[in-house]
């Protein structure tokens, strides 16, 4: 082959490795300018009208969430006011506080009901709070918005308990209420038989112990109700002293009546055990205040603490989502 067709042949082969290197660097320019991957802030072109249309529902459930923030806030107020009633004993008080309680719980669970309905419904979320979004979500909403979507709805799980531990701080409460009062009423009934078993009237005062007796065993059941919310060991022992007193009073009456009112062996050995029970009774009803401080400290406290502390990250929560600040108006779609 003549050296001059050799050299046309190699310059034509360098001139096609030319062209394919112009080429690969022009594919690599292109692909540079694109950027990256889309549902970035590189590709906010892509989903900008997407996150326009949902940013005002975005806005308005944050608004919401606060609204319910402060719902729970009340919740909690009512919740430490039935504690501070039921520890004074003041009934007026602890009924108004678990009424107002009741309906906040209520409200409560309604507000987060119909919050989360509203957020499953905006443009682009899916209907599944589990599962809040496609599978391509990314090609569809922007980063931020679906970072608020699953905010919104991890801050109404916070709420999804508390009804049921309110019901159980409620029941407590009007438990513990009805125990005081039934406390009271067995010291009155065991009083008057005393005092009718002293002039001598024992018929009357066994009588007197029936109506002790019907109480501590109410007593005894609304115990029962308690221990599964509190712990009631002060209250075991207030509740075994006083059925030990009663039980010892009512033998000595029965051992009087059968002695006709003579003072025997038998009504001696009744008097001494009568006499060794009141040694071991609370001096006054002071005992009735520690009873109900045992029980606030036990399970309706801590019903108390956890509506508070879901109050307080619900606040955590709102305040960082109005940080991220929504705009509606975004202006023009950024340029491609």
């Amino acid at each position: 082959m003549p050296a001059m067709t050799r050299l046309r042949s190699l310059l034509l082969a360098l001139g096609w490795v030319a062209a394919a290197l112009l080429l690969a660097l022009g594919a690599a320019g292109i692909a540079t300018g694109v950027g990256g991957p889309p549902g970035t802030t590189a590709r906010a072109e892509l989903t900008w009208a997407a996150d326009q249309a949902i940013r005002p529902g975005l806005a308005a459930a944050v608004d919401d969430l606060v609204a319910l923030t402060d719902l729970v806030g009340d919740y909690s107020t009512s919740a430490r006011a039935a504690l501070v009633a039921l520890v004074a004993t003041d009934r007026d008080l602890l009924e108004r506080s678990v009424a107002e309680g009741d309906g906040q719980a209520q409200a409560v669970a309604s507000a987060a009901a119909d919050l989360r309905a509203q957020i499953l419904e905006l443009p682009g979320v899916a209907p599944d709070p589990t599962v809040p979004f496609a599978a391509d979500a990314e090609l569809r909403l922007g980063a931020d918005e679906r970072a608020m979507v699953v905010d919104l709805l991890a801050a109404l799980e916070l709420t999804r308990d508390l009804g049921a531990g309110w019901a159980r701080f409620s029941a407590g409460s009007v438990a513990a209420d009805a125990l005081t009062t039934l406390l009271i009423d067995h010291d009155a009934s065991t009083a008057a038989a005393a005092a009718a078993g002293s002039a001598g009237r024992y018929d009357e005062a066994l009588a007197a112990l029936d109506a002790s007796d019907g109480n501590m065993a109410e007593a005894r059941r609304l115990r029962d109700r308690l221990a599964n919310t509190a712990d009631v060991t002060t209250l075991d022992q207030w509740l075994d002293r006083n059925a030990t007193y009663d039980a010892a009073l009512r033998a000595l009456y029965a051992a009087l009546i059968a002695s006709g009112g003579r003072v025997d062996a038998t009504v001696r050995e009744a008097f001494a055990a009568e006499q060794a029970a009141r040694e071991r009774l609370p001096p006054d009803t002071r005992g009735l205040t520690v009873i109900l401080a045992e029980v606030a400290r036990g399970g309706l406290n801590d019903v108390a603490i956890g509506i508070e502390k879901v109050r307080g990250r619900l606040e955590a929560a709102t305040d960082a989502l109005q940080a991220v600040g929504l705009d509606s108006d975004g202006g023009d779609p950024p340029a491609s």
